[in-house]
């Protein structure tokens, strides 16, 4: 079993000694080193949930209803994780990941027993929330965690969920380094009305952290900022929740994750959210072709969904027929999908293609994949030959320009390109290359709400997926959003509102990056960037911020 130094927690060794005050009184410490979970054991169910019940002694008015391990190599940290859920009779229940090596709590939220106020109570006050948080912090984390800790939302989260449907005071210690923030690690909490803890979660880079003496200049951070950040220019979902009306559609200039955004302090280059050097990023329309507009859209029947299938088949090279297996999806006549199966008929000695297609309701193919079940039930396999991205993508949009060959002035190819890391990943897992393509309103981008996926087989260069049932708007190039303003401002005037509401600082900076089969995973290591910091926000096309830090406030 693990040696402890703590009632629970292992010895991470952080070091440093703090240049600025924290809630929490320092305590002394060794170098920085790296944990190799490899080499550990893991705890047991029952030890598991031993080392969780000293901490929480909340437990213990709460019953087990079930406990699930997951190994590290699926989870974002690479941690490996007790699930559990706890419940108490007609009351509220708890959800707890306790990590499986050193027993620590990594994520509380705990449902349906927040209690309302009543007219007589005082609504809780930042301060008051503040030493709860304190509280509960000295229960789940270590003394040596604790010394390296800001005070209570001195720097703004980086990853706050301003959409989480939970009542209360957001409140982020932020992990110190050296006296450089580290904003992607610390200790999120949500205090409810009522005075308890609602929600908690661990974020803890373990690993070495870079040279700090090895930075450029603020000074020279900034020109690059200033030479090479590029925000994009899109329309832009301002509402807080699902989608339900066009107006909440505004033109905006915000950063997108693959869009130059940071400066690497070491070299100086600009990256994106994965941590990738990035550049200017050229958005082009396939072609010159518009779909017809509409007034209003014509919903169709299945018949009607099999006959536009069978057309766009015929596309294809090749000879398809169905072969009776057809499957009804979606609730509401304007949510339909209908999935239509087709064999192809060998020739030349080759084996017989498995092609399913996916029509909805507004007659929309949104689904294409190609021998998809056998590939399933095959064997990964490392390719020892592959083609290169340049040729995956020109696969994809080749069959994005047949599939949709009415409406490629209004489709644009993401210019983005994968780290090599991740391309030897992709052959080393028989990985597809997932390629993406979004839509153009009015000559803009329709944002994320519009991107689609096409995958293609990296060993073969055949597509096998494309998945687009979240055009939204792009199908119709809804007329009702708002033009696109000829006085809207430019580039470098949005830019020089993001510096008036944010501060350009050091900080330490672990991206997500897009890992095995899709899963999002942490970069090996943390970098050190310059970037602005402040409040989450955007700039809106007549150049005012806008603020979601307050408006989660509200």
């Amino acid at each position: 079993m693990l040696k402890r130094t703590t009632s629970w927690g292992l010895s991470l060794g952080v070091s440093s000694t703090l240049l600025m005050t924290t809630v929490f009184a320092p305590v002394g410490g060794g170098n920085l080193a790296p944990v190799v979970h490899a080499a550990e054991k893991t705890l047991s169910e029952e030890g598991a949930i031993a080392l969780a019940k000293k901490q929480l002694t909340i437990l213990g008015e709460y019953k087990l209803v079930n406990a699930e391990f997951v190994d590290g190599i699926e989870m974002l940290w690479g941690k490996p994780i007790w699930y559990t859920n706890w419940n108490k009779e007609n009351s509220g229940e708890i959800e707890l990941q306790i990590d499986a090596l050193s027993g620590g709590i990594l994520k509380y939220e705990r449902r349906g027993e927040e209690r309302d106020l009543d007219a007589n109570q005082k609504k809780l006050t930042e301060d008051q929330a503040f030493q709860v948080a304190t509280q509960f912090l000295n229960q789940v984390a270590t003394e040596e965690e604790r010394s390296h800790l800001s005070k209570p939302n001195e720097y703004p989260d980086a990853e706050i969920f301003y959409v989480r449907d939970k009542q209360g005071v957001d409140i982020n210690f932020t992990r110190i380094e050296n006296g450089i923030p580290f904003l992607e690690n610390g200790f999120r909490l949500i205090v409810g009305n009522d005075g308890e803890v609602t929600y908690f979660e661990r974020r803890w880079s373990e690993g070495k952290l870079p040279d700090t003496s090895k930075v450029i200049e603020i000074t020279e951070a900034e020109k690059k900022w200033d030479e090479g950040a590029f925000p994009s220019f899109f329309y832009k979902d301002m509402s807080s929740r699902v989608r339900k009306e066009s107006e909440s559609y505004q033109l905006v200039y915000d950063f997108q994750r693959i869009d130059p955004q940071v400066v690497d302090a070491i070299t100086g280059k600009m990256l994106d959210s994965y941590g990738q050097v990035a550049k200017e990023r050229k958005i082009e329309p396939l072609g010159k072709t518009d779909p017809p507009s509409t007034a209003e859209k014509k919903l169709i029947i299945k018949d009607e969904a099999q006959k536009i299938a069978e057309q766009q088949l015929k596309k294809l090279p090749g000879t398809y027929h169905l072969n009776g297996k057809i499957i009804e999806s979606g609730s509401g006549s304007d949510r339909k999908v209908w999935f239509f199966e087709f064999t192809s008929r060998p020739g030349d000695g080759k084996k017989s293609d498995t092609v399913k297609i996916g029509i909805d309701a507004s007659g929309y193919l949104v689904q294409y994949n190609l021998n998809q079940k056998i590939r399933f039930n095959e064997e990964s396999k490392k390719i020892e030959k592959g083609i290169t991205w340049e040729q995956a993508q020109e696969s994809a949009r080749k069959l994005v320009q047949t599939f949709y060959s009415d409406q490629l002035g209004i489709i644009y190819a993401v210019d983005y390109a994968p780290s090599e890391e991740r391309i030897k990943e992709i052959w080393e897992n028989d990985e597809p290359y997932e390629i993406e393509f979004g839509y153009l309103i009015n000559g803009v981008p329709a944002g994320d709400s519009s991107i689609f996926q096409v995958n293609v087989d990296a060993e073969t260069g055949d597509v096998v997926d494309l998945y687009n049932h979240y055009y939204n708007l792009g199908s119709s190039g809804d007329s009702s959003l708002p033009p696109k303003n000829e006085d809207a401002i430019d580039l470098n005037a949005a830019k020089k509102v993001v510096k008036e509401n944010k501060k350009l600082m050091l900080t330490y900076f672990h991206p997500k990056v897009r890992g095995s089969n899709g899963i999002m995973k942490m970069l090996e290591q943390p970098l050190l960037v310059y970037r602005y910091v402040g409040e989450k926000g955007l700039v809106t096309a007549d150049g005012k911020w806008h603020s979601f830090t307050e408006k989660r406030k509200q």
